[in-house]
C-alpha cells in the first residue's frame, strides 16, 4: 500500500468510526424522546426504528475501527528507486 492510498484509507475510516460512534450516543441518549413515565428522556423505551438505527450505527463504529486497526498496522511500502 503506498502512503497516499494509506492515507486517504485513515481518513475514510476515521471518519466513519468517529460519524457512527456519535450518531450511536446521540441514539443511546435519544435528547428527541419524551413520556410520561420517566422524568430523564434516557429511561423511555426505545422505538423499533432507533433500534434499528443504533445497532446499524454500533456496527458501523466497529466495522471503522478494524478497518483504522488493519490499516495503522500495515507498513507502507517503500517507492522503488
Amino acid at each position: 500500500m503506498d502512503a497516499r492510498t494509506r492515507k486517504i484509507a485513515i481518513l475514510v475510516s476515521t471518519g466513519i468510526t468517529v460519524v457512527a460512534g456519535i450518531i450511536t450516543v446521540i441514539y443511546f441518549f435519544q435528547p428527541w424522546r419524551s413520556c410520561s413515565y420517566e422524568d430523564t428522556s434516557a429511561g423511555c423505551a426505545m422505538l423499533p426504528g432507533d433500534a434499528v438505527v443504533m445497532a446499524i450505527s454500533m456496527w458501523s463504529t466497529l466495522v471503522g475501527l478494524v478497518l483504522l486497526g488493519s490499516v495503522l498496522l500495515i507498513r507502507p511500502r517503500e517507492p522503488a528507486r
